[in-house]
């Protein structure tokens, strides 16, 4: 993320999804959001960015937890909901930039595995996690990835580490899906488990698979987000990307 008088630019980018998000502010408040999906797993999930105008006139607040507490998550696309959050954080803190690297061995989920955190070059947290539950270090022993885990980080950790807890569990949760690249290419459609926007029983039939779209990132890490470098750093400020075109076939306003 990289910020300016009055604006932040985000972009994520992992084995499945690739979004860049840009929000614009009084410096009290949010003013404007927008957000583009260069790369998704289902045709609706950029469509979903338009959910991110609720964060319109949203208070500058430090502590990302804060947001669930105000919002649902799982109305929203998750993806660019926390990109959207880290950016109104980082522009609270007004800092200038921040950027996040996420490592997740690969591994079943009954095997211990290790997950590393770096912000800003600096490693920031290492966890050992087995079956949803974090067995290392001391400060997070026992405390399940799950539900709550949100909450706990809210009222036990500084907001910084809270911030930095929220990324790692997000890109474990993200690890589940690698190696499943052919199984989830059979799917039609998203499955309706109400884990986000497109998962809602009421849309995830229309949702169809993006085939061919994810992406190994293993032997390459460094190529995660190297085509935002420009826009991130202001240079092209015209050009945010393009959306895969998706629409629903609903005159519902609930529907987007």
């Amino acid at each position: 993320m990289h910020a300016i008088d009055g604006e932040v630019r985000g972009a994520l980018e992992d084995d499945f999804h690739h979004f860049r998000v840009l929000i614009r502010h009084d410096g009290a408040r949010v003013t404007n959001v927008e957000a583009t999906a260069l790369r998704q797993p289902f045709s609706l999930c950029g469509a979903a960015g338009g959910r991110l105008d609720e964060l319109v006139g949203q208070r500058l607040l430090r502590d990302t937890t804060q947001f669930f507490r105000i919002h649902d998550a799982l109305l929203q696309c998750t993806h660019q909901f926390d990109l959207a959050t880290l950016a109104i954080a980082l522009a609270a803190r007004g800092g200038s930039a921040r950027h996040y690297h996420a490592f997740v061995e690969d591994g079943a989920a009954v095997e211990q595995r290790r997950a590393t955190l770096r912000r800003d070059g600096e490693t920031v947290l290492r966890w050992a996690f087995q079956d949803g539950v974090i067995e290392a270090p001391d400060a997070y022993r026992g405390q399940m990835l799950g539900r709550g885990f949100t909450a706990w980080a809210g009222t036990s950790l500084n907001t910084d580490d809270a911030e930095a807890a929220l990324v790692l569990r997000r890109a474990i949760f993200i690890s589940g899906g690698r190696g499943r690249t052919e199984e989830l290419d059979r799917q039609p459609h998203a499955v309706a488990r109400g884990g986000c926007w497109v998962q809602q029983p009421e849309r995830a039939s229309l949702a169809t698979r993006e085939k061919g779209t994810s992406r190994d990132h293993s032997d390459r890490p460094h190529q995660l987000t190297a085509g935002d470098d420009g826009w991130l750093a202001f240079e092209d400020a015209e050009d945010f990307g393009s959306s895969p075109t998706a629409t629903l076939d609903s005159d519902d306003p609930s529907q987007i």
